[in-house]
């Protein structure tokens, strides 16, 4: 369980992200923008998929499906992350198009997130996996 919860810190961070302002037609600060976002996304989406898919057999069957929901709705979303970002990192730093284009990725990712279950929510709502979520150190690091 500690693992589960340690996969999922990165991602945690998420929800604490505010997206700086930008002021229209400045490209620079668009840029620094979606290079912050994507700093925090990225990491948080692929570390969790890479942490949950490298746990071994999960202590019980609520576990695992627990597990595999949670990848199951995190892996496409993480593969649209990974995509912009890595698009975004190869364009110029003052290429309006690439900052343009990856605004509308970010968009596009942030409705794909409001639209997916809570992947904390189960550690909350089913008894056993909270009984073993409130034992792991790591699980005390993620929001409750």
């Amino acid at each position: 369980m500690d693992g589960f919860c340690g996969s999922l810190i990165d991602f945690a961070k998420i929800g604490d992200f505010k997206m700086p302002d930008v002021e229209q037609g400045d490209v620079a600060s668009a840029r620094k923008a979606m290079d912050e976002a994507f700093g925090v996304f990225a990491p948080g989406f692929d570390n969790a998929v890479t942490g949950l898919k490298g746990l071994g057999q999960a202590p019980s069957a609520e576990a695992e499906n627990a597990r595999k929901s949670i990848v199951d709705a995190l892996t496409p979303i993480r593969d649209q992350v990974v995509a912009a970002k890595t698009k975004l990192d190869a364009a110029p730093k003052d290429d309006k198009t690439a900052a343009a284009e990856a605004a509308v990725s970010f968009r596009r990712i942030g409705s794909d997130i409001n639209d997916m279950p809570d992947p904390f929510q189960q550690l909350e709502t089913n008894a056993s996996l909270k009984a073993l979520a409130e034992q792991a150190p790591n699980c005390k690091k993620l929001p409750s």
